[in-house]
């Protein structure tokens, strides 16, 4: 009997069903069905053990192999990647419930199912009826027909979106990063979707997607977003969401790209009070002739991720101008010079060599002049001309903050980068069908959602040391591969793979809270 032996921790914790009981036998633990009898003999009630109903192990529980006529009986649904996202996003599930109380769990749901799934809402409802999230929040209506007016009726309440992105802000002294993003609309009828041209030369209707960014100790998060006509510029569009959204305040410092670096952006900036760390073009008369010739001119320098920089800084009235060296983008930009350079040079001996053929032959087609022109350029010649190459200038008026500081901050703009790459590639994002402005309106705000749902996962993969290793996509296709089982009352994750379970421990995740996940759901408001 079982008693006789001491239960392990995956046995004592295991939430064993009603009218069941476990038995050890030959070394394994094992889950029974357990009934009570009459014995007219006794007249008391006995216990009767039934059928085997599965074995209990430290990779979870593994129901009995069963013939096919009782195939009927068990229930199979996804578990890992929605119980996943569900355990990581608690703020935002009572965030959406303080904001939207009659619609919060529909809205979450479906962001949820979208990260999981992919971005068609044609397809939730088929996601929703074969995962866990349908038992934990029964009886939503995710139809295609029932989608549109949820969408119009979230997008009418702007307000309530503007509330929910506010609640997420930080209360002082954050870095807010200031970008913008072209969306591409096949609508008619949408009043934003003007043609545009953005960075990816798309003359054609699009939308402005201006996004401020949270920016915390490593990585950003998608904070505040608005949509604006395709036709307006990103700083045109500055004042009017750091309005909205209340970034304006001694408190918040902007870093943007060189594009905002312009004289009437910065007097823009400081008349709403904020600071900022902004990037200056090449070339720009803040530096122009006090690039040093070598790193020796440098005053010191410093490691960023392995890259040596050379820094100095030359001080004004009221800001600061921060000039780096970067030895590895000075690499970079030199093999470029040079591999340019050679090609240059190879072209022209060969037109030269050309020519000089054709003339013996006297059928030369360039005149002495152009002939003359066709020389190779010398190295020192094209070096002299580029001092700044690998280096990068930085205004700010943080005078408070040392150069290092700055840079590091600087540099995690390039977390907007991943942020609208994981937004146009892996969530798929990049385009939108939405007929109305309404429906757009509630399109983006899941996007919002599913973002910073998809940025959750991308920073907990990097604090695990694992981004090298594992994208977004990796973690969705692995964790959508567990599954729980229903025996009886009550579910149970299903055995999974060594691969499955080497990625759920690297992520410190154990796909076991499936009561919860259940409770958690129950003790929510009703609509």
């Amino acid at each position: 009997m079982d008693q006789k032996h001491k239960r392990p921790d995956f046995v004592t914790n295991f939430d064993k069903p009603k009218n069941t009981e476990i038995k050890y036998i030959s070394n394994k633990w094992y889950l029974y069905e357990r009934f009570s009898s009459y014995d007219p003999v006794t007249r008391k009630s006995r216990k009767v053990s039934g059928k085997i109903l599965g074995s209990i192990t430290e990779d979870g529980f593994i129901p009995r192999k069963v013939h096919h006529s009782a195939i009927t009986e068990i229930e199979v649904v996804e578990l890992g990647a929605s119980l996943y996202f569900h355990s990581h996003t608690t703020e935002i599930r009572q965030k959406l419930q303080e904001f939207f109380p009659t619609v919060w769990r529909e809205i979450y749901v479906i962001a949820i199912l979208r990260v999981v799934y992919g971005k068609a809402f044609k397809r939730i409802s088929l996601h929703y009826e074969t995962g866990f999230l349908s038992k934990a929040y029964p009886g939503l209506a995710l139809s295609p027909g029932s989608i549109t007016p949820l969408l119009k009726r979230v997008g009418r309440d702007r307000g309530a979106i503007r509330k929910f992105m506010g609640s997420f802000a930080a209360e002082k002294d954050r870095f807010i990063l200031f970008d913008g993003h072209r969306i591409l609309s096949a609508s008619r009828s949408m009043d934003n979707a003007e043609t545009g041209y953005d960075s990816k030369c798309r003359y054609l209707p699009q939308v402005n997607l201006i996004y401020l960014f949270s920016l915390g100790q490593e990585s950003g998060h998608p904070e505040y977003y608005k949509q604006y006509l395709g036709s307006v510029p990103d700083v045109t569009a500055f004042g009017d969401i750091v309005s909205e959204s209340g970034a304006a305040g001694k408190d918040v410092t902007l870093v943007a790209d060189k594009g905002f670096g312009s004289e009437g952006n910065f007097e823009l900036i400081e008349d709403s009070g904020m600071k900022y760390i902004i990037p200056l073009r090449r070339g720009n008369l803040e530096v122009k002739g006090k690039v040093p010739a070598s790193q020796a001119g440098y005053s010191f320098a410093f490691l960023y991720h392995g890259r040596s920089i050379f820094c100095m800084t030359f001080t004004r009235e009221g800001y600061h101008i921060h000039l780096y060296l970067d030895t590895s983008l000075l690499y970079a930009e030199t093999n470029d010079l040079v591999a340019r350079l050679q090609k240059k040079n190879t072209t022209i001996g060969l037109r030269r060599e050309k020519e000089q053929k054709r003339r013996s032959r006297s059928k030369g087609r360039l005149s002495d002049e152009q002939l003359a022109t066709l020389v190779p350029q010398e190295v020192s010649e094209v070096v002299a001309d580029s001092l700044e190459m690998g280096t990068i200038s930085v205004k700010t008026n943080r005078t408070d903050l040392n150069a290092q500081q700055v840079y590091s901050i600087y540099k995690q703009r390039q977390a907007i980068e991943q942020y609208f790459k994981t937004y146009d590639c892996t969530l798929g994002y990049d385009a939108s069908y939405m007929r109305d402005t309404y429906s757009f309106e509630a399109w983006l705000f899941l996007n919002h959602l599913c973002s910073m749902m998809g940025f959750d996962a991308l920073e907990a993969i990097a604090t695990a040391g694992e981004e090298k290793n594992i994208s977004l996509d990796d973690l969705l296709q692995t964790l959508r591969k567990v599954k729980a089982n229903k025996i009886g009352d009550a579910w149970y994750p299903a055995k999974i793979t060594r691969k499955t379970q080497a990625l759920c421990e690297k992520m410190g995740f154990k796909p076991d809270g499936l009561s919860d996940m259940l409770k958690m759901s129950n003790q929510s408001p009703k609509n």
